[in-house]
């Protein structure tokens, strides 16, 4: 069965999904991009303090825990016309629903009604856990001996969540996966500062989250790509005097098979639409 295009963007707190949807609704207003708009959004509420602020020169604020907002932004792509439906909301909702291993109504309907996915990881804040198989006890950092070694590690709590809305959803794992497809995008490219590949990195970061995907989803029904939706910290005058002087939706970029630094960030939602 063809999976339709409503699409859920699931990102935990502070890996820039806010700041993805900002930037990619000025991508639309500047009319350059693979996806157009085809009439003025119905509703922008959930994203446009955020992409006034960026105009401002200033980052966005995450998204507050409460919020569940729906952004319905009509678009074209390929002489095909589709509400674009994006739900924000805030991150440590999505933290929750691992710690807590349950879902409410609200996240039962976000992954039945969208069969695309694309989930938010940013690798440079990607925990690296002590491997004692690769390293002496001799040469353990002594910060790390004062993290609880009985904690869960990122990759597990990724693979954890991934689990935890297919079976909000109803979706088992006795077959390979067709639907959701599954785009994961690293975010915050940028902070890694490296010449390797989306796939080299997520393997590099999470190779047992990179395993389970591979092993659970059917060939073609993933795809991983890099993402700097704001290409630089805003962080310093120098660098927000650029956001002001050259605008927000010229800066970001996309780290793609057909090429390593993609401007146009409407692409991300054109590669969730093809797999």
């Amino acid at each position: 069965m063809a999976a339709n295009n409503e699409i859920l963007i699931i990102g935990p707190p502070g890996t820039g999904k806010t700041t993805f949807l900002a930037q990619l609704y000025g991508r639309l207003l500047d009319k350059k991009g693979k996806l157009q708009l085809a009439s003025a959004p119905e509703n922008i509420d959930g994203i446009k303090n955020a992409y006034d602020r960026l105009t401002d020169g200033e980052e966005t604020e995450s998204t507050p825990y409460t919020d569940n907002l729906e952004v319905k932004i009509p678009v074209i792509h390929e002489g095909q016309e589709f509400v674009l439906l994006c739900k924000d909301y805030g991150g440590e909702q999505v933290r929750d629903l691992v710690a807590l291993m349950e879902y409410d109504k609200t996240w039962i309907d976000r992954a039945k009604t969208n069969d695309r996915w694309i989930l938010f990881i940013r690798p440079a804040e990607i925990e690296q856990r002590f491997d004692l198989s690769k390293k002496g006890f001799a040469e353990k950092d002594q910060k790390e001996s004062n993290s609880s070694i009985f904690g869960t590690s990122d990759q597990s709590q990724f693979i954890e969540l991934v689990q935890v809305l297919l079976h909000a959803r109803g979706t088992g794992m006795k077959d390979l996966i067709d639907t959701p497809r599954l785009l994961i995008a690293l975010t915050c490219w940028d902070e890694l500062r490296t010449d390797s590949t989306p796939e080299e990195i997520l393997q590099q970061k999470m190779p047992l989250f990179t395993q389970f995907i591979a092993a659970n989803w059917l060939p073609g029904g993933f795809k991983i790509i890099g993402v700097s939706a704001q290409e630089f910290p805003l962080k310093t005058e120098e660098n927000r005097d650029k956001y002001l002087d050259e605008m927000p939706q010229n800066f970001g970029y996309l780290v793609l098979d057909d090429n390593p630094k993609e401007k146009d960030l409407t692409r991300l939602i054109e590669k969730a639409l093809a797999l």
